[in-house]
């Protein structure tokens, strides 16, 4: 199941009916009273082994196991060639701004998000996968010399979930930016399509939640070009990661190592654990950006759903833009 696209405001992609709306409308929107809270988490429907959004308040819907990482310590690498027109530092510093964001969220009375993300540093491997008997990693890549889905610009990043369709537990998130045909801007000066805004939006999809109703959410399905309005999270967008991770007693010994363990290597370069008689995890060593730092994970802009082979913790796969 693919779901609306986050598609920049005024160009070709506007005429998506499910993410368009236009600027008179948005005008229009924001002079009115806030509307009850509209935020949208991603949920699984084991009936039909599908996704949806189900927002607040609920939907009437199969689909009532909202997705969440099952623990509150998770991490995250980024390619390290990065892009040629994002070195791998601006990257590191850049999605650590857009995680803390999410994690440092006022959830009221000095609470935050029970949620911890490290960093792992930059790895070798450039590909959206999750390997169900080999090492993983959350990876953030760039897109210089292709981008598969779609042309124009239209999707500016695209986060693959993969999720168990039993329970909603999130397995993996690999996220990817389109920087072939997008021109990627940093700082706030001369901002084409604002990075941090669409790494922020991107993180919300990597922590379970989907798009928003809101039109001033960070989470809502259109971006603006020229504008770092996403950078900052909505009251819509702090309710919404508060109920995925809400406030707890705090987090000892963290263990931010991906499920299967931990590699920079894609699957066909690692060995297979049959084979050699072992576990092909590496071992993690945070580095890069300060090693950990607290913040919250990718995520992207569309989504997608798949079955996958094991029945008895099935996992399916989501991608969201």
């Amino acid at each position: 199941m693919r779901s609306s696209d986050l598609p920049p405001a005024g160009r070709g992609a506007r005429a998506r009916a499910v993410a368009a709306a236009s600027f008179t409308l948005v005008a229009a929107a924001l002079a009115l009273p806030r509307a009850a809270l509209a935020y949208c988490r991603t949920s699984v429907c084991p009936e039909t082994q599908s996704t949806a959004a189900v927002c607040t308040p609920q939907q009437a819907t199969d689909c009532g196991i909202p997705l969440a990482w099952p623990s509150p310590c998770v991490s995250y690498s980024l390619q390290e060639d990065a892009s040629d027109q994002v070195t791998l530092a601006e990257a590191e510093a850049i999605f650590e701004q857009a995680f803390a964001t999410w994690t440092a969220a006022d959830c009221g009375g000095g609470t935050n998000p029970r949620m911890e993300v490290t960093y792992l540093g930059p790895i070798s491997c450039d590909a959206h996968e999750y390997n169900q008997r080999k090492g993983n990693a959350n990876i953030i890549t760039f897109r210089d010399d292709g981008w598969p889905y779609g042309s124009g610009g239209n999707t500016l990043a695209l986060t693959t979930v993969t999720y168990n369709l039993k329970n909603g537990e999130i397995y993996d998130a690999d996220m990817e930016i389109n920087s072939f045909d997008v021109t990627l801007s940093m700082g706030d000066d001369d901002v084409s399509f604002d990075l941090l805004s669409i790494a922020t939006h991107e993180v919300g999809h990597f922590l379970g939640l989907s798009h928003s109703a809101e039109v001033t959410a960070t989470m809502y399905a259109d971006y603006r070009p020229e504008s770092t309005i996403l950078r900052d999270l909505d009251d819509d967008d702090r309710a919404g990661i508060c109920a995925v991770y809400p406030p707890g007693e705090p987090i000892e010994a963290c263990d931010p190592t991906p499920r299967h363990g931990f590699s920079d290597l894609c699957a066909e370069d690692q060995p297979d654990p049959e084979e050699s008689g072992g576990c092909a995890a590496a071992p993690s060593s945070p580095g890069g950006g300060g090693g950990g730092l607290v913040a919250a994970a990718a995520a992207s802009l569309g989504a997608l759903a798949r079955a996958r082979r094991r029945r008895a913790a099935r996992p399916g796969r989501e991608r969201a833009r």
